[in-house]
Protein backbone atom coordinates (compact mmCIF):
# COMPACT_ATOMS: atom_id res chain seq x y z
CA UNK A 1 0.00 0.00 0.00
CA UNK A 2 1.43 3.34 -0.59
CA UNK A 3 1.82 6.05 1.62
CA UNK A 4 -0.99 8.43 -0.16
CA UNK A 5 -3.34 5.32 -0.30
CA UNK A 6 -3.09 4.61 3.53
CA UNK A 7 -3.56 8.42 4.22
CA UNK A 8 -6.77 8.28 2.42
CA UNK A 9 -7.78 4.91 4.37
CA UNK A 10 -6.61 6.72 7.73
CA UNK A 11 -8.53 9.67 6.96
CA UNK A 12 -11.71 7.70 6.04
CA UNK A 13 -11.20 5.08 9.18
CA UNK A 14 -11.33 8.32 10.91
CA UNK A 15 -14.67 10.30 9.50
CA UNK A 16 -16.28 7.20 9.88
CA UNK A 17 -16.03 6.83 13.66
CA UNK A 18 -16.77 10.73 13.99
CA UNK A 19 -19.71 10.06 12.00
CA UNK A 20 -20.93 7.00 14.42
CA UNK A 21 -20.00 8.98 17.93
CA UNK A 22 -21.99 11.65 16.12
CA UNK A 23 -25.14 9.43 15.77
CA UNK A 24 -24.57 7.80 19.29
CA UNK A 25 -24.27 11.44 20.47
CA UNK A 26 -28.09 12.23 18.83
CA UNK A 27 -29.13 9.07 19.75
CA UNK A 28 -28.69 9.78 23.32
CA UNK A 29 -29.94 13.60 23.40
CA UNK A 30 -32.93 11.86 21.35
CA UNK A 31 -33.54 9.51 24.31
CA UNK A 32 -33.59 12.10 27.05
CA UNK A 33 -36.16 14.06 24.76
CA UNK A 34 -38.28 10.99 24.47
CA UNK A 35 -38.38 10.70 28.29
CA UNK A 36 -39.31 14.38 29.29
CA UNK A 37 -41.51 14.07 26.74
CA UNK A 38 -43.37 11.39 28.70
CA UNK A 39 -43.11 13.28 31.72
CA UNK A 40 -45.10 16.18 29.89
CA UNK A 41 -48.15 13.70 28.94
CA UNK A 42 -47.74 12.20 32.46
CA UNK A 43 -46.87 13.77 35.04
CA UNK A 44 -49.87 14.21 38.11
CA UNK A 45 -49.19 17.81 38.63
CA UNK A 46 -48.50 21.05 36.12
CA UNK A 47 -45.37 22.06 37.85
CA UNK A 48 -43.76 19.08 37.04
CA UNK A 49 -45.38 19.35 33.37
CA UNK A 50 -44.24 23.14 33.03
CA UNK A 51 -40.83 21.92 34.25
CA UNK A 52 -40.52 19.02 32.04
CA UNK A 53 -41.12 21.26 28.88
CA UNK A 54 -38.74 24.09 30.29
CA UNK A 55 -36.32 21.34 30.14
CA UNK A 56 -37.68 19.94 26.89
CA UNK A 57 -37.57 23.27 24.84
CA UNK A 58 -33.53 23.85 26.47
CA UNK A 59 -32.47 20.48 25.25
CA UNK A 60 -34.06 20.94 21.75
CA UNK A 61 -32.04 24.05 21.29
CA UNK A 62 -28.95 22.20 22.12
CA UNK A 63 -29.46 19.45 19.82
CA UNK A 64 -29.86 21.73 17.16
CA UNK A 65 -27.49 24.25 18.00
CA UNK A 66 -25.49 20.59 16.96
CA UNK A 67 -23.26 20.02 13.83
CA UNK A 68 -25.27 18.22 11.30
CA UNK A 69 -27.71 18.32 13.34
CA UNK A 70 -30.48 19.20 10.16
CA UNK A 71 -29.54 15.98 9.08
CA UNK A 72 -30.66 13.27 11.64
CA UNK A 73 -34.09 11.99 11.64
CA UNK A 74 -35.47 12.00 14.61
CA UNK A 75 -37.93 9.10 15.78
CA UNK A 76 -41.37 9.67 15.79
CA UNK A 77 -43.03 10.70 19.23
CA UNK A 78 -46.17 10.56 21.00
CA UNK A 79 -47.21 14.18 20.91
CA UNK A 80 -43.64 16.18 19.41
CA UNK A 81 -44.39 16.84 15.79
CA UNK A 82 -40.50 17.15 13.73
CA UNK A 83 -41.49 17.86 10.03
CA UNK A 84 -38.69 18.75 7.38
CA UNK A 85 -39.70 19.07 3.27
CA UNK A 86 -37.96 17.84 0.68
CA UNK A 87 -35.38 20.46 0.16
CA UNK A 88 -33.94 20.39 3.80
CA UNK A 89 -34.35 24.43 3.93
CA UNK A 90 -35.79 24.06 7.50
CA UNK A 91 -36.96 22.00 10.25
CA UNK A 92 -40.10 22.84 12.40
CA UNK A 93 -40.80 21.26 15.43
CA UNK A 94 -43.95 21.56 17.42
CA UNK A 95 -45.37 20.17 20.85
CA UNK A 96 -47.85 20.48 23.72
CA UNK A 97 -48.45 20.76 26.96
CA UNK A 98 -51.96 19.85 28.63
CA UNK A 99 -52.67 20.80 31.76
CA UNK A 100 -55.23 19.73 34.70
CA UNK A 101 -57.77 22.53 34.02
CA UNK A 102 -58.19 21.17 30.19
CA UNK A 103 -55.73 24.04 28.58
CA UNK A 104 -53.26 23.45 26.46
CA UNK A 105 -50.85 25.31 25.30
CA UNK A 106 -48.01 25.01 22.49
CA UNK A 107 -44.17 25.60 21.88
CA UNK A 108 -42.21 24.91 18.62
CA UNK A 109 -38.83 25.74 17.20
CA UNK A 110 -37.96 26.50 13.31
CA UNK A 111 -34.12 25.19 12.73
CA UNK A 112 -33.79 27.23 9.75
CA UNK A 113 -30.63 26.47 7.00
CA UNK A 114 -28.98 27.53 4.13
CA UNK A 115 -28.75 24.84 0.91
CA UNK A 116 -25.77 22.92 2.88
CA UNK A 117 -26.58 23.16 6.19
CA UNK A 118 -23.53 24.59 7.60
CA UNK A 119 -25.11 27.34 9.18
CA UNK A 120 -28.38 27.11 10.75
CA UNK A 121 -30.78 30.01 12.77
CA UNK A 122 -32.95 29.21 15.36
CA UNK A 123 -36.74 31.08 15.96
CA UNK A 124 -38.23 30.03 19.47
CA UNK A 125 -41.82 29.79 18.78
CA UNK A 126 -43.97 30.73 21.94
CA UNK A 127 -47.69 30.24 22.67
CA UNK A 128 -48.91 33.86 22.40
CA UNK A 129 -52.14 34.41 21.42
CA UNK A 130 -55.50 32.64 19.98
CA UNK A 131 -56.50 32.22 16.37
CA UNK A 132 -59.75 33.69 15.61
CA UNK A 133 -61.89 33.90 12.18
CA UNK A 134 -60.81 37.82 11.99
CA UNK A 135 -57.15 36.53 12.01
CA UNK A 136 -57.58 34.49 8.58
CA UNK A 137 -56.04 37.43 6.53
CA UNK A 138 -53.16 38.45 8.63
CA UNK A 139 -49.51 38.07 8.44
CA UNK A 140 -48.09 36.70 11.14
CA UNK A 141 -44.90 36.46 12.65
CA UNK A 142 -42.72 34.19 14.82
CA UNK A 143 -43.27 36.67 18.05
CA UNK A 144 -47.01 36.74 17.75
CA UNK A 145 -47.44 32.64 16.78
CA UNK A 146 -50.64 31.40 18.15
CA UNK A 147 -49.60 28.11 19.12
CA UNK A 148 -50.91 24.49 17.57
CA UNK A 149 -49.50 21.72 16.76
CA UNK A 150 -48.43 21.21 12.70
CA UNK A 151 -48.75 16.63 12.09
CA UNK A 152 -48.15 17.25 8.13
CA UNK A 153 -45.85 19.33 5.84
CA UNK A 154 -46.66 20.27 1.65
CA UNK A 155 -43.98 21.33 -0.30
CA UNK A 156 -45.23 23.51 -3.44
CA UNK A 157 -44.22 25.60 -6.29
CA UNK A 158 -46.47 28.69 -7.45
CA UNK A 159 -44.85 31.08 -10.10
CA UNK A 160 -41.59 29.69 -9.18
CA UNK A 161 -41.68 30.61 -5.59
CA UNK A 162 -41.33 27.85 -2.98
CA UNK A 163 -44.13 27.64 -0.56
CA UNK A 164 -44.66 25.40 2.83
CA UNK A 165 -48.23 24.31 3.69
CA UNK A 166 -49.01 23.29 6.88
CA UNK A 167 -51.62 20.92 8.50
CA UNK A 168 -52.46 21.79 11.96
CA UNK A 169 -54.29 21.02 15.04
CA UNK A 170 -54.98 23.59 18.16
CA UNK A 171 -57.71 21.45 21.14
CA UNK A 172 -58.42 24.93 22.29
CA UNK A 173 -60.96 25.03 24.79
CA UNK A 174 -62.17 21.38 25.06
CA UNK A 175 -65.37 22.76 24.16
CA UNK A 176 -64.46 23.31 20.47
CA UNK A 177 -61.24 22.42 18.34
CA UNK A 178 -59.19 23.90 15.74
CA UNK A 179 -57.73 22.41 12.70
CA UNK A 180 -55.49 24.75 9.96
CA UNK A 181 -54.26 25.13 6.80
CA UNK A 182 -51.17 27.50 7.24
CA UNK A 183 -48.14 28.60 4.77
CA UNK A 184 -44.85 29.08 6.51
CA UNK A 185 -42.89 31.50 3.99
CA UNK A 186 -39.36 33.04 4.38
CA UNK A 187 -38.95 37.05 4.02
CA UNK A 188 -35.42 38.41 2.37
CA UNK A 189 -33.52 37.95 5.49
CA UNK A 190 -34.83 34.72 5.54
CA UNK A 191 -36.69 34.65 8.60
CA UNK A 192 -39.64 32.74 9.06
CA UNK A 193 -43.46 34.05 8.98
CA UNK A 194 -46.80 32.46 8.48
CA UNK A 195 -49.56 33.62 6.31
CA UNK A 196 -49.35 33.65 2.25
CA UNK A 197 -52.60 34.58 0.23
CA UNK A 198 -52.17 31.43 -2.15
CA UNK A 199 -55.61 30.42 -1.95
CA UNK A 200 -58.28 31.28 -4.44
CA UNK A 201 -60.51 32.57 -1.43
CA UNK A 202 -58.24 35.60 -1.03
CA UNK A 203 -56.94 34.13 2.62
CA UNK A 204 -54.00 33.96 4.37
CA UNK A 205 -54.67 31.04 5.79
CA UNK A 206 -57.60 28.81 6.21
CA UNK A 207 -59.55 28.29 9.91
CA UNK A 208 -61.43 25.06 10.67
CA UNK A 209 -63.14 25.76 14.60
CA UNK A 210 -66.09 23.02 15.66
CA UNK A 211 -67.37 21.16 18.61
CA UNK A 212 -65.11 19.02 20.13
CA UNK A 213 -67.78 16.58 20.25
CA UNK A 214 -67.51 15.95 16.80
CA UNK A 215 -64.47 13.86 14.94
CA UNK A 216 -63.22 16.26 12.08
CA UNK A 217 -60.60 14.89 9.58
CA UNK A 218 -58.46 17.51 7.78
CA UNK A 219 -55.34 15.08 5.57
CA UNK A 220 -53.58 15.49 2.49
CA UNK A 221 -54.27 12.89 -0.12
CA UNK A 222 -50.50 12.86 -2.19
CA UNK A 223 -52.03 10.41 -5.05
CA UNK A 224 -54.26 13.34 -6.06
CA UNK A 225 -52.68 16.00 -4.58
CA UNK A 226 -55.69 17.20 -2.61
CA UNK A 227 -56.17 18.54 1.16
CA UNK A 228 -59.16 17.20 2.30
CA UNK A 229 -61.43 18.13 5.11
CA UNK A 230 -64.47 17.69 7.00
CA UNK A 231 -67.64 20.42 5.51
CA UNK A 232 -68.83 22.16 8.50
CA UNK A 233 -72.45 23.31 9.16
CA UNK A 234 -73.87 24.80 12.60
CA UNK A 235 -76.47 21.96 13.46
CA UNK A 236 -79.30 24.80 13.13
CA UNK A 237 -80.14 27.84 11.67
CA UNK A 238 -79.50 30.13 14.75
CA UNK A 239 -76.46 28.87 15.40
CA UNK A 240 -74.19 30.47 12.75
CA UNK A 241 -70.91 31.56 14.29
CA UNK A 242 -71.53 29.46 17.36
CA UNK A 243 -68.54 26.67 16.85
CA UNK A 244 -69.86 25.14 19.91
CA UNK A 245 -72.43 23.64 17.89
CA UNK A 246 -70.36 22.94 14.34
CA UNK A 247 -70.04 19.41 13.22
CA UNK A 248 -69.51 18.01 9.66
CA UNK A 249 -72.32 17.13 7.25
CA UNK A 250 -71.12 14.44 5.95
CA UNK A 251 -69.49 16.40 2.25
CA UNK A 252 -65.93 17.80 2.09
CA UNK A 253 -64.31 20.22 1.21
CA UNK A 254 -60.91 19.99 -0.76
CA UNK A 255 -58.08 22.06 -1.58
CA UNK A 256 -56.82 21.54 -5.37
CA UNK A 257 -52.88 22.33 -6.33
CA UNK A 258 -52.85 24.12 -9.30
CA UNK A 259 -50.49 27.10 -10.61
CA UNK A 260 -51.67 29.56 -8.48
CA UNK A 261 -51.63 28.17 -5.65
CA UNK A 262 -54.46 26.43 -3.83
CA UNK A 263 -58.34 25.95 -5.11
CA UNK A 264 -61.03 25.81 -2.79
CA UNK A 265 -64.25 23.24 -3.89
CA UNK A 266 -66.76 22.46 -0.81
CA UNK A 267 -69.42 20.44 -0.25
CA UNK A 268 -68.29 17.67 -2.44
CA UNK A 269 -69.36 14.22 -1.66
CA UNK A 270 -65.97 12.20 -2.92
CA UNK A 271 -68.16 8.65 -2.62
CA UNK A 272 -69.73 10.06 -6.35
CA UNK A 273 -66.39 11.82 -7.57
CA UNK A 274 -64.84 9.94 -10.52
Amino acid sequence: MTINKLILSISLFICWNSLIAQEINFQKEENKIISLAKVILEAENDSLKTDANHKLKNLFIRVLNMKKSYLHEFSKMAHISILQPKDKKFKIITWFTQYKNGNTTYSGIIQSCNKRGKKCTLYILEDHSSLSSKDVNNIINIDTWYGCLYYDLIMTKIEKKVYYTLLGWDGNDGNTTKKIIEVLNFNEKNKPYFGANIFNNNQNRILIQYSSDYPVSLQYDQELEYIVFDHLEPIDEISIGNFNLYAPNLSYDILKKSKLGWELEQNIYLNNRK
